[in-house]
């Protein structure tokens, strides 16, 4: 069986070597890039095979701008992102632009791979079909204002600590409400609460 090409693009090089170390393997075949140049000067002689994982806050071309240029080029393969926690918002445009997933920062090797091998082996389930988006829309439906409030927040990138001040609630209060909402979307993680926000137009 052929290895995964996983297709690492980040300004950071100590994080790229880290990364490429810990999951390069018979399985996973890794190939780094220090800029999205760099990538994209590559590009037409990759094997169209495997998935791209995207640093969000990159300099001269970001991630975003190399997503929207690989959407023109029609680029067929997934794409992750890396992002750090006040970056989420940036994360849910990427989502919204057609990425698969998002990894917060500092990434775990573990998360990583584990992350590779869910969009490597459902590349489709990247929004839920229109059947699920109407389980999600009526779960949304029967949510407590408070619940639906601290929703709409975190799916934009809010901390428990910013919630908290927006809605005038202590921080511990958010947390509560959170779990709570993770857990009547059946969400096990924020990108997973994006997608179907995203999903039913949140």
């Amino acid at each position: 069986m052929a290895p995964i090409n996983v297709y690492l693009v980040d300004d950071d090089q100590d994080l790229l070597d880290y990364l490429e170390t810990a999951i390069s393997g018979d399985e996973r075949k890794v190939h780094t890039y220090a800029s999205a140049s760099a990538f994209l000067s590559d590009i037409d002689d990759l094997p169209q095979s495997g998935c791209v994982v995207l640093d969000v806050n990159m300099p001269e071309m970001d991630g975003l701008e190399l997503q929207q240029k690989l959407n023109e080029m029609k680029f067929p393969l997934p794409i992750v992102f890396l992002t750090a926690h006040a970056e989420v918002p940036m994360a849910v445009k990427a989502m919204q632009a057609g990425a698969i997933d998002f990894i917060q920062k500092p990434v775990q090797p573990d998360e990583l791979i584990a992350c590779v091998d869910r969009v490597i082996n459902t590349p489709q389930k990247n929004l839920p079909s229109a059947e699920e988006a109407e389980i999600v829309k009526k779960t949304v439906d029967e949510l407590t204002p408070r619940e639906r409030e601290v929703m709409d927040l975190i799916v934009k990138g809010a901390s428990n600590k910013e919630a908290a001040q927006s809605l005038d609630i202590s921080p511990r209060t958010v947390e509560i409400y959170r779990a709570t909402v993770m857990r009547k979307m059946d969400a096990p993680n924020l990108p997973d609460l994006v997608r179907k926000a995203i999903a039913i137009g949140m």
